[in-house]
Parts: C-alpha cells; sequence; structure tokens
C-alpha cells in the first residue's frame, strides 16, 4: 500500500542514526545510514547513484524491512516513500513509538505493566484526532492504559481521548485496540510520578 501525500503531512519523523543495507531495483546493493523515519518515509545518507521513482528495499539494524519508493535525491542520500501494508506499516509504527519514547519503553515493550482490572460493561467516548467520536466498551485497564472494544481501530501512533483521559493507541486487538494514558500514574508506595508527555510518530 503506497504512502499518499496527506498521509505523508500527517507523520512526523523522528532522527535515528542506524545502519541500514539498500537494495536498489532488486539488483545494486549498498551500505548506507538512516537519518530520519516516519511510518510513512525515511531519508537515508548512502553513496550511490539514485534516480527519483528507484524501487528500493531496505534493512534497518533493529527495524522491519521497509520497501518503498524513492521520492526525492539530495547529494549525499534520498528520500524513500513506504509501500506496506496497514498490519507492517502498525507494527513499524509500534517500533518508532518505542524509541521516540525511551521514558516509556520499558512499560510499553511489555504492554502495560500494571496490573489490569476486568470491568463490567463500561462504555465510554472515544474521542478521535479529527475530531470525531465514538462509543467504545472497556475490557480492562489499569492505571496507565487501557483496552477497549471497538467498531473501528484508529492508526496506531494515534492521540486520543478515551473518557476524559488523554492516550496514544499502542496496538490492534482482534477486538479494538488498547491505548496508553498521558498522565501521571500511582507508585507502589501511593505517591505519584509525573510521566513525560508520549510522542507519536
Amino acid at each position: 500500500m503506497k504512502t499518499t501525500k496527506s498521509e505523508l503531512r500527517r507523520y512526523r519523523r523522528i532522527p535515528l542514526d542506524l545502519p541500514a543495507r539498500i537494495i536498489v531495483n532488486g539488483i545494486d546493493e549498498y551500505d548506507g545510514r538512516l537519518l530520519n523515519i516516519s511510518p510513512g518515509d525515511l531519508s537515508v545518507v548512502v553513496d550511490a547513484k539514485i534516480v527519483k521513482g528507484d524501487a528500493a528495499v531496505i534493512y534497518v539494524t533493529g527495524l522491519d524491512v521497509i520497501e518503498g519508493r524513492i521520492v526525492r535525491t539530495f547529494p549525499d542520500g534520498f528520500a524513500l516513500s513506504f509501500i506496506l501494508s496497514r498490519r507492517r506499516r502498525a507494527l513499524l509504527t509500534e517500533q518508532l513509538m518505542l524509541r521516540a519514547n525511551p521514558n516509556f519503553s520499558a512499560g510499553l515493550a511489555d504492554r502495560r505493566t500494571a496490573p489490569r482490572h476486568p470491568t463490567a460493561e463500561q462504555r465510554m467516548v472515544c474521542r478521535l484526532p479529527g475530531g470525531g467520536s465514538l462509543f467504545v466498551r472497556v475490557l480492562d485497564q489499569s492505571v496507565d492504559g487501557v483496552s477497549v472494544e471497538s467498531p473501528r481501530k484508529p492508526a496506531v501512533g494515534s492521540a486520543i481521548h478515551v473518557g476524559r483521559q488523554k492516550a496514544i493507541v499502542l496496538r490492534h486487538t482482534p477486538r479494538g485496540f488498547v491505548a496508553v494514558y498521558e498522565r501521571a500514574v500511582a507508585n507502589k508506595d501511593n505517591s505519584v510520578t509525573s510521566l513525560p508527555k508520549l510522542r507519536a510518530v
């Protein structure tokens, strides 16, 4: 699935310096380095003759294999627009969220470490990034996140409101999605620690 111009404007790139192996048009192979990346595009530095429109596959250390088309070149590299399925884009977005939020990374990687509490058919209004809203049913929640059943699934990385809580969509589930709150959380000694704001990607 090719990324549209409107999608590219929605994504925010994060700087990330990682080794990259680059295969152009299925033939030529180069070693380069990642400069920055979003869920829809990336920039790499590479010493190679690249032409706008070329197809490329990028192997980035610690991330997914990324396929796409070169949309812009510059003297020492190029920018690539991704061609990824929704599932692979969601997985990449989650990986980038972990890297963009190192203070949360342990908890996010563990899918919410606080104890979860099942709820009895609690329903909430979920406000979406574009201004729309939908009703969701809370399946379980903890002090730092919530799992809901939903007829629609906002994109992974979306900034939303679940009830009155600001949250970021962390991952999709068969029945809906999981979101982690942007708020202070209670410590074991009942004191409260204010966590830094999550950065969506």
